[in-house]
């Protein structure tokens, strides 16, 4: 059957609703400090970060055709196929008796399920809690990264929200996971690789000399008065660690771009003349003009 109600106009509030699929409760709070339509609010109860959604209030027209809400045949003059049909007469609610005893029973019966219910999610959480269990023998250092990054990355959150509920990744996700890791080392290998080679950097040598060193960097820039309103520079780290940055002479121009790597020159020895300045304030950078007699080495 399609939907019939019709929302006109629609505004945010800053409440935030879900469920908790552990605890079988719903979530909610309020953020006016909060941007998007996605929260994570820790679970009252288990403190599991649980998805919630802002809560909208609508403005909602639910008329449908006037010949429609006034029928009383079979036949349909729109596309609601008849659930309309004498709507102008039937109320929103309506009135009713119950015995005692029938009160009763329905009581019973309701108990009866909601312990049926309990039971089934007491055993479900049970067997998921195994399950996992079995699963984290052999992927420790994925839940304790998961659990200790506070890197601000959508599928580490997914993931960790995975972990939260007790499920079980995937071995493809795992993967992903430990491959993100060995990245976040590399990364942190460099990151430290390059705080000691620039603490350790030497002065740049100033005037018209001869540069011998590795390039670390090549990129196109914006130029909006070049006539190719681009140009292609580099960055060079010379033998004592210094760094000095211009533009890559036409002699190195020579090799095929990579995916990444401007005329795949990131991590080859190049040489040329140039004349070099240091940058105010920073000894060890500088940048370096008229470029000639550029080879590779």
């Amino acid at each position: 059957m399609p939907v019939l109600d019709r929302i006109l106009s629609k505004r945010p509030t800053e409440l935030f609703i879900g469920a908790c699929e552990l605890c079988r409760r719903p979530v909610r709070g309020s953020f006016p400090e909060a941007s998007g339509d996605v929260l994570g609010i820790p679970c009252p109860e288990c403190g599991v970060k649980t998805r919630t959604s802002r809560i909208y209030a609508t403005t909602v027209d639910t008329s449908c055709d006037a010949a429609c809400m006034g029928a009383v045949g079979p036949a349909c003059s729109c596309s609601c196929e008849g659930a309309n049909h004498g709507g102008s007469w039937a109320p929103a609610t309506y009135q009713s008796t119950i015995s005692a005893d029938a009160l009763a029973k329905y009581r019973e019966r309701i108990e009866k399920q909601e312990r049926e219910r309990n039971r089934k999610a007491e055993a479900e959480r049970k067997r998921r809690r195994a399950a996992f269990d079995e699963w984290a023998e052999d992927h420790g250092d994925v839940i304790e990264f998961l659990k200790s990054t506070d890197v601000n990355n959508d599928f580490i959150d997914d993931m960790l929200r995975r972990v939260e509920r007790l499920d079980e990744l995937t071995d493809r996700q795992s993967a992903g996971v430990r491959k993100f890791i060995e990245n976040a080392r590399r990364r942190a290998a460099e990151d430290e690789r390059r705080k000691g080679e620039e603490e350790n950097a030497g002065p740049v040598p100033e005037g018209r000399l001869t540069i011998s060193g590795e390039v670390v960097m090549a990129k196109i820039y914006d130029n909006h008065f070049s006539y190719s309103g681009s140009d292609y520079r580099m960055m060079v780290r010379l033998d004592n660690g210094a760094k000095v940055f211009g533009t890559i002479p036409r002699a190195l121009q020579t090799r095929p771009t990579e995916e990444g790597n401007l005329f795949a020159l990131r991590g080859v020895r190049v040489q040329f003349d140039a004349t070099v300045t240091a940058k105010d304030g920073e000894p060890t950078f500088g940048y370096y003009k008229r470029p000639t007699k550029a080879k590779f080495i």
